[in-house]
Order: C-alpha cells, then sequence, then structure tokens
C-alpha cells in the first residue's frame, strides 16, 4: 500500500488516488489562498453544491489573525468529501499548484468536541462556500497536540501557539493544560512539549 511521504522545502511526493504526484511545494500567499477559495467556490456553484470547509492550521492563521506570510497548504475539512476532492484537484491543476494543497490532513488532530464559528475571510467573495473556523482556544489546543517543530522550508508549530497564547493572555502552562484538557479530555501532555510552552510563556506580556 502508497503511503503519503513529505520532505518539507524539497519536494512532496505524495500518493493521493494511488499515484505519487511529484511537484515543488509552491508557498501560497493570503492572495493566493483566497484566489483559491475563490474559484473552489465558482466551480462548486457551477455543480449547484454547497460545500462546508471548516479551514485550520497555518492558513487560517494567515487569513483570520494576520500571523504568517505564507503557508505550505490549506489544512480544511471539507463536505461533501468525495466533491470537494475532486473540485480541489481542479483548481490545483487550474493555478498550476500541488494537488495537496487544500488536504484534510489536520483531521487527526481534531477533537470530537469541536467549538467552531462561521466566518467569511475578509476580501473573500464565495457564496458555493459555508466557511467554518475553530474558536481561537480550540485552535490553541490543536496546535499543543501537534507541537511540530520547525523544519527548513516548514513553519512547524512553535510560533503560531506563541501568536495564540500572547493573544488569549495567557500566562501558565496549566492554564494551556486546561483548554487541551476541555478539547481532547484526559490527555497528558509530553514533557518536551510542556517544556516549548514554558519556552514560550516569558513572551506573554
Amino acid at each position: 500500500m502508497l503511503t503519503s511521504v513529505t520532505i518539507w522545502g524539497v519536494l512532496d511526493p505524495v500518493a493521493r488516488n494511488g499515484i505519487f504526484n511529484i511537484m515543488p511545494l509552491k508557498n501560497l500567499t493570503k492572495e493566493d489562498i483566497l484566489a483559491g477559495l475563490t474559484l473552489l467556490s465558482e466551480l462548486a456553484q457551477k455543480e449547484a453544491v454547497t460545500l462546508e470547509v471548516s479551514l485550520y492550521g497555518g492558513a487560517l492563521m494567515m487569513l483570520a489573525y494576520d500571523a504568517r506570510q505564507m503557508t505550505k497548504d490549506v489544512d480544511a475539512i471539507i463536505r461533501p468529501p468525495d466533491v470537494g476532492r475532486r473540485l480541489a484537484a481542479k483548481v490545483a491543476k487550474e493555478r498550476g499548484w500541488h494537488d495537496g494543497w487544500l488536504n484534510d490532513d489536520v483531521k487527526q488532530f481534531v477533537s470530537t468536541v469541536e467549538t467552531r464559528d462561521s466566518w467569511t475571510p475578509p476580501g473573500l467573495n464565495a457564496p458555493a462556500l459555508k466557511i467554518t473556523k475553530p474558536t481561537a482556544k480550540y485552535l490553541l489546543a490543536m496546535k499543543v497536540m501537534a507541537c511540530r517543530k520547525a523544519l527548513p522550508g516548514y513553519a512547524g508549530d512553535e510560533a503560531d501557539i506563541a501568536f495564540l497564547l500572547k493573544k488569549m493572555v495567557i500566562k501558565s502552562s496549566k492554564d494551556v493544560e486546561d483548554i487541551v484538557d476541555k478539547y481532547f479530555p484526559d490527555t497528558v501532555l509530553p514533557a518536551a512539549t510542556i517544556a516549548v510552552i514554558e519556552k514560550l510563556l516569558p513572551i506573554v506580556p
């Protein structure tokens, strides 16, 4: 069985639909993502379908908080999934992007007790998309659960965690643990994750 392999900053050989697609990963700007979502909406309208799009990750940090200048991909869960994936592939082809520009790999970090808000990114006109985003606390919990280190060409989660800690004026690792426990009950954060949080807390005024 083929598996997904990501080599950040070089190539992204990904087994999607049983076929390896090897293309350079393009850094997506806010303007790129808005254009991609606009085209996705236009394609959905042509098929008389409304897509439910739950945005997460770096793309959300950029669109909702202006916390990034660019991202490698858009973390999103789309319903109906089959139609969403097919139309996203059309967007990729038309814009010359990697076919994983919009993907649902974030599913592994999603809670069963999600809190999301209906939302339209500023500057987006996409009537065929019903977009939601996680609350800041839920997003922080997801970022802490992932807590991936930055690598060459890959931002990781630490900068986003630091931004959210500052935005919510969180000043103790116990407060972070309580937030994580709300969305991921009975989770015991690894010592390495606690160490990252303790390292980032001093930057919070």
